[in-house]
């Protein structure tokens, strides 16, 4: 009880001193304008991200475009966690500080009558964001664990967004897209889709680390207060987006009113199931997602890195207990 005043008492000087303090501009990138990114867009709505004296400027980014800006210090946060982790692997100086997830909303789709099952679409190319992001990371799972082979499909990066993926798609120009439901709901009543199946549902069938936050180890080391200013406003932006549905979705379509209200409905009940319950993801997950990464990387077993040279949750649990001690909780 004692302890959980202190930390109250902490957190309510630390926002004082915030409240005198000039505001700081920081850059985030974002691969799409979904559930997923849902938190960091309430933070700015809600005025979560000002409260910590934060002016966030977001930039749609897929990871082959992020985690370079991630490392060269241009951006200060990315979404693209997935991405960071190879990048991590192979010497970069980038933690995840937040995992969002413990299974991707993913499915599995194909519009060409002769795929109907994984095993037709050996040899073939499926379509993804960037290379190594989630979507690659949820189809190699898939394959592992139906006993495939690494190199059994090809991969097509297309860049951030839903839309590309959806015009894939669409079009049938690809033999395998990967979608979410919530990407999936606005073409349902396409002509096309009558000839459209799924061929994996991944969320039921695959768990694995799934999207959340990486920065630099600079950022950690060198600006440790900004990086924990970030995470309490997008704590509460977590927060926020599990206790109210509809207003999430109003956010979400002011961000990019491109999207529908059904779209981000589904997208938004998909990813409720789905989330961590802190923020960070079991040992046992972490250890599996970087021994199939090794597979993309040809790194040895023996030289897969710890998962402290990757991830780094001591911040999040930091501010987590703060904002569980001064007893906040959002409202609409």
């Amino acid at each position: 009880m004692v302890a959980a005043r202190l930390m109250a008492i902490a957190l309510a000087l630390v926002l004082a001193t915030l409240a005198h303090a000039d505001t700081q501009k920081i850059k985030m990138t974002v691969t799409s304008r979904t559930a997923t990114s849902a938190p960091y867009f309430i933070a700015v709505e809600k005025g979560y991200f000002a409260a910590q004296n934060l002016e966030v400027e977001f930039v749609d980014a897929g990871g082959g475009v992020a985690i370079p800006a991630l490392i060269s210090g241009t951006v200060d946060f990315s979404m693209s966690a997935a991405v960071s982790v190879g990048a991590s692997m192979r010497g970069a100086a980038l933690r995840v500080i937040y995992t969002m997830a413990d299974r991707p909303p993913y499915e599995l789709w194909s519009t060409q009558p002769e795929i109907k099952t994984l095993a037709d679409l050996k040899g073939k190319q499926v379509a993804i964001i960037s290379r190594g992001d989630t979507f690659e990371i949820a189809m190699r799972i898939t394959l592992r664990d139906a006993g495939l082979p690494p190199d059994f499909v090809g991969y097509t990066a297309l860049g951030a967004g839903t839309a590309p993926r959806q015009a894939a798609f669409a079009s049938g120009s690809l033999p395998g897209v990967i979608l979410s439901s919530g990407d999936v709901t606005p073409m349902k009543s396409m002509p096309f889709f009558a000839k459209a199946h799924m061929i994996v549902d991944m969320e039921k069938s695959i768990r694995m680390p799934y999207t959340g936050v990486a920065t630099s180890l600079r950022l950690i080391e060198t600006q440790p207060e900004l990086v924990k200013r970030f995470l309490r406003a997008m704590v509460r932006g977590v927060l926020y987006m599990r206790a109210f549905k509809a207003q999430t979705v109003d956010i979400l379509l002011k961000a990019d009113p491109a999207n529908t209200r059904d779209a981000l409905d589904a997208d938004w009940e998909d990813l409720m199931p789905a989330l961590t319950s802190d923020g960070t993801a079991p040992e046992s997950l972490i250890r599996k997602d970087l021994e199939v990464r090794a597979t993309i990387l040809n790194i040895p077993d023996d030289k897969i890195p710890p998962s402290s040279q990757v991830y780094d949750y001591a911040p999040l649990r930091e501010v987590a207990a703060e904002i569980a001690a001064s007893g906040w909780k959002p409202a609409p």
